[in-house]
């Protein structure tokens, strides 16, 4: 019996360090793998790789060798060795995995902690088992990794280079230009139609009266912010990149807030720059900005974010830019998640005429917050240009946005995805070029011939087609669906 127990201690010690090393690197690797295979985007640069790797991986190295020395001196403990150690190495996946996926809610995490503790008890029995488990599904969730790695080093920004006409234009005009960007704001060619089916009346004649040029037929690229938007600031079409996967271009963040050709002309023409946002949403990744002054500083982000835990007063942070003297001119992005548009998923959504309730009352609350906005630039500053643009459209007539990346069934959801609120108050009124086809890849270009005085650049417009990724069985693909205002569905190849 005594040679047994030696036996048996002499297995559990040669052992035990080795699965210690392995039961810390099993308890972060899986979880650091589905973070990145899932939210690419979101953890992109180098500082947030090297933090998440300290945490997923470095932490519980040092952390479990810690413990086992800690073990190993007080023989008491020793005894348990096999049970703190698969609890620690459960606890660790756990909380690695739901801050991998729905973040670290302190209900879900302390019952989920305490059903590891219990299932420590069978589970420290089969310690080899749980450690090639974790590890096979860290092998199976880098498969699934591979393909953003393969676009993340093909990644080319080529598709950015403009031609020396349009990259070496002078302003023979220098107004300070306002973009205004109210989230997922339908246009007015849409708010009357079955869908929306809204009185957006009082609205209308407020810009109108205002000195404001309307666009009603105005409409995005691509049916999200970050497909949309880089689209804008690249003044060119992206077509997702072709190759990838994911219903996101790779670097669209750095793309909308970092060096584009849109921020180098207004510096080449002398203006200042500003970043005004709401959140953190254009940040999360933590991008290198071009811009000269961003309302959030990089410092404020978390290491994830999904890009809302962070919410700033933009109309007060709009009265400090402005009340900044400047002997520039200066061009200001400001942004807001407002109205926004209908539930992302599915489980959230309350169905159709619910969503499209919520919709129209946060159209509301945004025509309040654009009120104020215009009314404040314009008092502050009566010749500036103003630019309403939205960056796509509220996706009212489907149950969630989930369902737009599947082949369209009619032609309302679609333009209901597509068309934006578009209104540009001109320091002459007389310029309406373009009025009634007109895409966001091509509206910094209507703005430039303006400035500039050179209409030749209203003849170098990208097609003003509207396209979207299918991820639905045999349609799957890129489409372009709309293309001189009317619906189609032909599918794009490289």
């Amino acid at each position: 019996m005594l040679k047994a127990n030696k036996a048996r201690k002499g297995i559990s010690s040669e052992i035990s360090f080795r699965l210690t090393l392995l039961l810390a690197l099993s308890s972060g690797l899986y979880p650091l793998i589905y973070l990145y295979s899932n939210n690419f985007s979101l953890a992109s640069s180098w500082y947030q790789f090297l933090s998440i790797l300290c945490l997923f991986i470095v932490f519980p190295l040092v952390a479990f060798i810690l413990i086992k020395f800690f073990l190993i001196k007080f023989k008491f403990f020793n005894r348990y060795n096999a049970f703190v150690l698969t609890f620690f190495n459960l606890s660790l996946f756990v909380i690695f995995t739901f801050y991998a996926t729905i973040g670290l809610k302190k209900r879900h995490l302390l019952l989920a902690l305490l059903l590891t503790f219990v299932l420590s008890f069978w589970i420290n029995k089969h310690i080899s088992r749980l450690v090639k488990f974790q590890l096979l599904l860290a092998v199976i969730g880098f498969a699934f990794l591979l393909p953003s790695l393969v676009n993340y080093y093909n990644y080319s920004d080529a598709w950015l280079i403009q031609n020396k006409d349009i990259s070496k234009l002078t302003f023979k005009k220098k107004p300070n230009v306002y973009l205004i960007q109210p989230d997922g704001y339908v246009g007015f060619s849409e708010m009357g139609n079955s869908n929306y089916n809204y009185n957006n009346s009082d609205f209308r004649i407020f810009l109108e009266s205002s000195g404001f040029t309307l666009y009603p037929n105005y409409r995005s690229n691509y049916p999200s912010t970050l497909s949309s938007n880089s689209a804008m600031f690249g003044m060119k079409h992206h077509f997702y990149d072709y190759k990838t996967s994911k219903s996101e271009l790779l670097f669209a963040r750095n793309v909308i807030v970092g060096e584009n050709p849109v921020l180098s002309i207004f510096k080449n023409n002398g203006y200042s720059t500003s970043l005004i946002l709401e959140n953190s949403y254009l940040l999360v990744n933590r991008p290198k900005l071009a811009y000269g002054y961003c309302n959030i500083n990089i410092s404020e982000l978390p290491i994830l974010s999904n890009g809302f835990d962070i919410n700033k007063d933009v109309n007060r942070e709009v009265e400090i830019a402005l009340s900044k003297e400047s002997i520039q001119p200066d061009f200001y992005f400001m942004e807001r998640i407002s109205p926004g548009h209908i539930a992302t998923y599915g489980s959230y959504s309350k169905g159709k005429e619910q969503e499209r309730s919520k919709y129209l009352v946060r159209i509301k609350e945004a025509n309040i917050w654009l009120v104020e906005m215009v009314n404040l630039i314009s008092k502050q500053d009566p010749n500036g240009l103003i630019v309403i643009a939205s960056d796509h459209g509220g996706f009212v007539g489907l149950d969630s946005t989930s369902q737009a990346y599947k082949k369209p069934e009619n032609k309302e959801n679609v333009f209901s995805m597509f068309s934006s609120l578009l209104a540009i108050k001109w320091p002459d009124q007389e310029f309406e070029y373009c009025k009634d086809n007109l895409t966001s890849v091509n509206l910094f270009k209507v703005v430039f011939s303006y400035l500039s005085e050179e209409e030749k650049l209203l003849e170098s417009f990208e097609p003003n087609n509207s396209y979207l990724k299918i991820f639905d069985g045999e349609n799957r693909g890129l489409y372009k669906v709309i293309t001189n205002n009317s619906f189609v569905f032909d599918k794009i190849t490289e």
